[in-house]
């Protein structure tokens, strides 16, 4: 008899920082999923992640557990804001990240913290651009 459900399986790149697994993406055939990226992104406590911006591509970041320090840079106009994302608290909110904002993710809880994060365009090396945000 055949399962009674399908499983999506995906590869865990893993680091000393914490790992990523692309969960939805245009480059899988999966239906319905193929019109948008999603990936999943883990944080080890105190360490930081991405410290970069893309030159075309937007994001949308949704804390899905722990607690992060969000460091938003334009490399345009200089200007710097910081937000503190905690699963516990009292509202939800999902963060846009524009092209030519610089942006790093400081887990700052006691352990590993996750984020999820949306784009219309798939990972491009080319795109992500290396700059370090203050934390």
């Amino acid at each position: 008899m055949p399962p009674i459900y399908d499983k999506l399986t995906r590869v865990k790149h893993k680091r000393m920082d914490g790992w990523l697994s692309e969960i939805i993406s245009m480059n899988y055939v999966d239906e319905p999923f193929n019109c948008v990226h999603t990936y999943v992104v883990s944080i080890e406590p105190m360490k930081t992640r991405a410290n970069h911006y893309h030159l075309k591509k937007e994001e949308w970041l949704a804390l899905a557990a722990g607690t992060i320090k969000l460091c938003l840079k334009d490399v345009v106009s200089g200007k710097y804001e910081e937000i503190v994302m905690d699963s516990t608290s009292d509202t939800y909110e999902i963060i846009h990240i524009k092209p030519c904002v610089a942006h790093a993710l400081k887990n700052i809880s006691k352990g590993e913290a996750s984020v999820i994060v949306f784009s219309k365009n798939p990972e491009d090396k080319e795109d992500t651009i290396p700059y370090e945000v203050a934390l």
